[in-house]
């Protein structure tokens, strides 16, 4: 799946009537608390950068496909690499580059909004999904919070489930889950806020790369 497909991360709507959708339960409310303290943890940074090991499995298919990778954010400008796939964002324009194939796509950053990764799906998750709290479990030196967040509108994804740290706030994992079968996982690795990033980081130049293709979508 292209990586402009997935909003890293990243579907059924949910119908509710009456009293039921004017009052959340303890379950959604508990979620939404969670998510908030989480973004805005994240949010209070100017820029964060997250590396992270992503694999994708689909049982059904027998397929199974693996990479290492990280993310930089600064605002509304990212940073996604993704083994040799990597997704640019000055804000404004976006470039999704294919290192294996020297290709590169390019578009309006306003239309990848489908595009999830850990750090986008913490921000205004109240307005793109409807979150739940599952449960608590242990984790390696710290309990996580498992939620799963359902896009308000049908989406590539139906269903992503977050884990947060109960006591650091921080993302532990982050799964987005087809309606063919496939789970993608990003599992955190390291999280550093505040990093130096220079503002070139952000925008990809194809005239450095020498006989790219370019494919202008705009």
């Amino acid at each position: 799946m292209p990586l402009s497909r997935i909003h890293l991360l990243p579907l059924v709507l949910m119908f509710s009537s009456g009293v039921l959708l004017a009052q959340p339960s303890y379950y959604e409310e508990k979620a939404d608390d969670i998510l908030a303290e989480a973004s805005e943890a994240l949010m209070a940074h100017d820029a964060v950068r997250m590396s992270f090991s992503y694999t994708m499995q689909n049982e059904e298919r027998d397929h199974y496909d693996h990479a290492e990778g990280f993310i930089l954010t600064s605002g509304d400008k990212f940073y996604l690499r993704q083994g040799m796939h990597h997704m640019i964002s000055d804000g404004t324009t976006a470039w999704t580059f294919l290192e294996e194939v020297n290709e590169v796509h390019i578009s309006y950053a306003e239309d990848t909004e489908e595009a999830l990764s850990p750090v986008s799906v913490l921000d205004n998750f109240h307005e793109d999904f409807r979150a739940r709290w599952i449960r608590l479990e242990p984790q390696d030196d710290e309990d996580i919070h498992v939620i799963d967040l359902v896009p308000h509108q049908p989406q590539t994804f139906y269903k992503f489930r977050v884990a947060i740290g109960d006591q650091s706030n921080d993302i532990v994992f982050m799964e987005a889950h087809d309606r063919q079968g496939g789970i993608y996982r990003y599992d955190i690795e390291a999280i550093e806020t505040d990093p130096e990033i220079s503002d070139q980081t952000f925008t990809f130049h194809p005239e450095d790369h020498p006989d790219i293709e370019v494919v202008d979508l705009r």
